[in-house]
């Protein structure tokens, strides 16, 4: 995994767990303004629906176009197969040998057996992964146009491969790439939606797939700054569960770690009058210490196969909140000579900050 992919879990993950937990100080403030944003709300799920009903009539219309040009494609296939049976393509029976003229050992070559099938079964999934793996290529590294045509490219196959959730999440994971470079919150709202309903398809059938999770997670986390105060708090419990079921089933997920510590971090650092509203909706208060954050930041970064700035500095402001300022400086030393990309500005700021306020415990 690449360093450009680890933003995209950062950003989205930092967007959960803000706006979840930041949602608990501003509820007092701004609960008032509840009953005005659930008509908002409202409206966003009329305009939803409406464009799910688009949606599906589209789909339905290439499903339909695809099914005629897979049609074609079979019969030119099989041309040269219904030259000797002559039962496969029964409309063009006068251009082809009478199956009579076939003896036994003919008839034998075209049998079946479970054999065939299952190594048939094989090779398609064997294609189905080789196309997967350069799909992911643009998922990862792509530019918005390459997660645009991987986008399509995914849908394109779910009419072949239907509920199959490694397409499905890759459809949300593409979703929230493109909501990810936008500025556009109507075009961002509605591709997280898009997104979060490809991956709850495919919760349905793979209940116990890790990446399924942690892309919900994601792309729940990154909704909350589209929706009330309220369900902000609500989706904070959503997106805390599908992380936790995510690392139960792939704890070697470098990014789970990375998420899972971003949320005790600001847990922990949560001031009473915060938790007392967080607990009115998590039913109680949320729990977490700066020892169980930094424990997840380490795992982390022992799974990560690349200098993780932005890793490294949430251990550097674990250690900080320790009050164990020498190991803190040293993580920041480390976070300093991470590789440098032009996204890192804001966090090179903080590191070099912090580095000046604490450089007498070196």
């Amino acid at each position: 995994m690449s360093q450009k992919y680890a933003k995209s879990i950062i950003i989205a993950s930092g967007a959960a767990v803000l706006g979840v937990i930041g949602a608990a100080g501003m509820y007092l403030i701004e609960q008032y303004r509840r009953d005005k944003m659930r008509n908002v709300f409202a409206k966003d799920l009329a305009r939803l629906e409406k464009e799910m009903t688009k949606l599906k009539l589209e789909v339905q219309q290439l499903q339909s176009e695809r099914q005629s040009k897979r049609s074609n494609r079979l019969k030119k296939s099989d041309k040269q197969i219904a030259v000797k049976a002559n039962s496969i393509l029964s409309a063009t029976t006068d251009d082809y040998l009478s199956a009579s003229n076939f003896d036994s050992s003919d008839l034998e070559f075209f049998d079946l057996s479970d054999d065939d099938t299952v190594s048939l079964v094989d090779s398609n999934a064997s294609a189905l992964e080789t196309l997967l793996k350069d799909l992911d290529q643009k998922l990862d590294l792509g530019n918005v146009a390459d997660v645009e045509e991987a986008l399509q490219r995914l849908e394109d196959l779910c009419l072949e491969y239907p509920n199959n959730p490694d397409l499905l999440y890759r459809i949300g994971k593409a979703h929230h790439k493109v909501a990810d470079a936008s500025n556009n919150p109507d075009f961002i709202r509605e591709r997280l939606t898009k997104g979060i309903e490809a991956c709850k398809s495919a919760l349905n059938v793979a209940p116990e797939h890790a990446e399924v999770h942690k892309w919900y997670a994601v792309l729940i986390g990154s909704r909350t700054n589209f929706v009330p105060i309220q369900e902000k708090l609500n989706e904070g419990r959503l997106f805390k569960f599908h992380v936790d079921k995510a690392v139960s089933i792939n704890p070697d997920d470098y990014s789970l770690h990375y998420m899972l510590g971003r949320f005790s971090y600001d847990v922990a650092g949560l001031k009473w009058y915060e938790k007392k509203v967080a607990a009115a909706f998590f039913g109680e208060p949320p729990n977490a210490t700066y020892e169980e954050a930094c424990a997840h930041f380490l795992e982390a970064e022992r799974l990560a196969k690349f200098d993780w700035k932005d890793n490294r500095l949430m251990i550097a402001k674990c250690k900080i909140a320790l009050n164990e300022y020498g190991e803190a400086i040293q993580w920041l030393e480390k976070a300093k000579t991470s590789r440098t990309t032009s996204l890192d500005e804001k966090i090179d700021v903080e590191i070099e900050d912090l580095i000046k306020k604490y450089e007498k415990y070196r």
